[in-house]
């Protein structure tokens, strides 16, 4: 099999630019080797499992580590688990950016103020370590406005955020290749809620799911 090295491949005018693969026939490679503006070029999911080590009940008007280590934990793709509250994604490209989604139960047990979910990355390069924290500083960056008002409610939280909404990091992460790490902090607005977050009742879903995309430039 012969190997054919060239810079730029185009089609030619006659055939309006247009370069026609042969039915029947492909273009394959690894995964990353192939792709183009706003593809998708990998992907990850974690499942995070139930039980004590999934669970997080808080009062607490500080941030605190939402945890993941449950039993049963299911993972597939380019994600995996670097603690019991953190998670990391293996990068491909070094001109990519991530696109984070969490889907994580709660309960309130009050339901008169909400809480709020951030996302906490970082990154190392060389021998810098680049903490990068609440990817962004709106919406869900902020301790309210989820689970809303009017007593206990339960609710399935979905939350995604995009490294390229951070300008001051996006050239950074764009840039990086390997394992990014990242995990998630919770807070309540108030303290007269106590919240539950993953396998918090048998009435309601018990688990999380992170998914990760890595998108090309």
């Amino acid at each position: 099999m012969s190997t054919l090295t060239v810079q730029n491949i185009q089609g030619s005018s006659s055939s309006s630019n247009t370069i026609n693969v042969a039915s029947g026939h492909k273009i394959s490679g690894d995964a990353g080797s192939i792709f183009v503006p706003g593809q998708i070029i990998s992907a990850g999911t974690y499942n995070t499992g139930i039980g004590s080590g999934a669970r997080l009940s808080t009062t607490s008007t500080s941030w605190q580590v939402l945890e993941i280590n449950g039993t049963n934990q299911a993972t597939f793709g380019r994600i995996s688990k670097y603690s019991d509250d953190g998670l990391q994604f293996n990068k491909i490209s070094n001109s990519s950016h991530l696109i984070i989604s969490l889907n994580v139960p709660s309960y309130n047990n009050n339901g008169n103020n909400g809480h709020g979910i951030r996302c906490h990355m970082e990154t190392t390069q060389g021998s810098n370590t680049y903490d990068i924290l609440d990817i962004t500083d709106e919406g869900p960056g902020h301790g309210w406005g989820f689970h809303g008002y009017g007593g206990a409610t339960a609710a399935m939280n979905n939350f995604t955020w995009c490294t390229y909404d951070n300008s001051s990091y996006r050239a950074t992460i764009k840039a990086s290749t390997g394992n990014m790490k990242f995990f998630f902090k919770v807070k309540n607005w108030s303290s007269a809620d106590s919240i539950t977050y993953n396998d918090y009742s048998d009435t309601y879903p018990k688990y999380g799911t992170v998914q990760v995309y890595e998108v090309a430039e």
